[in-house]
């Protein structure tokens, strides 16, 4: 089947996963709908007048331009009905139309996959947890999944990698693209032991919305997902959600009850939404897989292979990089700010510094004030450090 239609109809403008869905349960193949007429759509379940619109446009140039891009980058295409499509994934209610591939899938259906989330403002018992578990779950042979962000999940793929196992990061933009810039040499890493994955074409820059969104296939790719500290309000708990949701197994690290940052993954264990891990073998029990390795342990780096080296981005709106340890500062002009995010600025401005803290000041919902935290890194108006969200300068 052409991976050109697939294209055209997973870039179309307005025009959700699902309501994609729909559209292929009427007309079977992405090319019928392409073919099909104004008549014909305009009696498509949920139609208005700008799907519509998108689906009457038939040009593919955009679609044509994202293959070249792909050949030149090495990167593969994966459409829904393509027989690499992890199956897992293929299972959920709206799995993506199109995957994109860096690196090497591993084998999903005959592996136990397990995602590791949590919150990117975490502590170092957040961070030794999430080391503890990756690494012995996948020097057990687990695949770990996780979003390759800031705080638990990056731990999570970097101890995969130094416990020589197999790993997968679900990114918010193109897979040529890294966010955070921060973890550039993480993901060259990646795509020697694992891969990088996205549903959006190559080029594409990450957007606050695109994180949560992107959830759904983390957890999609599991048997499985621990999450490892979170606050009551995180997004972390979204992915808790949209596991439980597509019939996956919940884990949580249970943590000191006087933290706000683990009052999630406390929550999620009285309320029984999760089941207790306080050791890999926890887990694995749950499946039959044996005990993973009770005390954790350092790990030899992997032998180094020659491969190809396909040039990573950086979005646009991200510093480079600077060699000093002052913080990089982006040239002018900076992007304008959202009224969500300018209060968001302010709270981290007034001392809020972490996601839970700035959830309570400003009584937005967690995924709101994510997201506007995302856009903020990106215009560097705030910075994460060891301590917590700082803003790095006026807006």
């Amino acid at each position: 089947m052409a991976m050109i239609y697939w294209l055209w109809l997973a870039t179309r403008p307005g025009c959700s996963v699902r309501f994609c869905h729909g559209v292929l349960e009427q007309f079977g193949t992405p090319e019928a709908v392409w073919q099909a007429g104004r008549e014909e759509l305009s009696h498509l379940p949920h139609i208005n007048a700008s799907r519509l619109g998108a689906l009457m446009e038939k040009d593919l140039t955009y679609p044509r331009r994202i293959e070249r891009d792909c050949r030149r980058l090495g990167i593969q295409m994966l459409h829904l009905q393509d027989p690499s499509y992890p199956e897992p994934l293929r299972q959920i209610a709206d799995p993506p139309l199109v995957l994109y591939v860096r690196g090497t899938l591993p084998d999903f259906t005959g592996q136990l996959s397990i995602s590791i989330v949590g919150t990117r403002s975490c502590t170092e018992y957040g961070l030794h947890a999430a080391r503890y578990f990756a690494g012995n779950l996948a020097q057990q042979g687990c695949i770990i999944v996780s979003g390759m962000a800031l705080g638990i999940d990056g731990a999570a793929n970097r101890a995969a990698l130094e416990a020589g196992g197999v790993t997968v990061a679900v990114l918010g933009s193109g897979v040529d693209v890294c966010y955070p810039w921060e973890h550039k040499k993480l993901m060259e890493q990646i795509l020697r032991h694992g891969a990088v994955i996205s549903e959006y074409p190559p080029g594409t820059e990450p957007k606050g919305w695109h994180f949560p969104v992107r959830n759904r296939i983390i957890t999609g790719l599991s048997r499985g997902t621990l999450v490892v500290e979170a606050p009551k309000r995180s997004g972390a708990l979204i992915s808790a959600d949209l596991a439980l949701e597509q019939g996956r197994d919940v884990f949580a690290v249970p943590g000191d009850i006087n933290r706000a940052s683990c009052a999630g993954c406390n929550r999620l264990i009285r309320q029984g939404a999760a089941e207790l891990a306080q050791e890999p073998s926890d887990i694995l029990a749950h499946y039959g897989s044996g005990e993973a390795k009770q005390e954790p342990r350092r790990y030899p780096p992997r032998e180094q292979k020659q491969v190809r080296q396909i040039p990573i981005t950086e979005p646009a709106d991200q510093p480079k990089q600077a060699q000093s340890t002052a913080p990089a500062v982006r040239p002018k002009p900076k992007p304008a700010v959202s009224p969500v995010e300018r209060t968001v600025w302010q709270a981290v401005q007034q001392g809020h510094t972490t996601v839970d803290a700035v959830v309570e000041a400003t009584r937005l919902p967690a995924a709101s004030v994510l997201a506007a935290l995302t856009m903020l890194e990106i215009g560097t108006y705030v910075r994460l450090t060891g301590s917590g969200y700082q803003t790095a300068e006026d807006i």
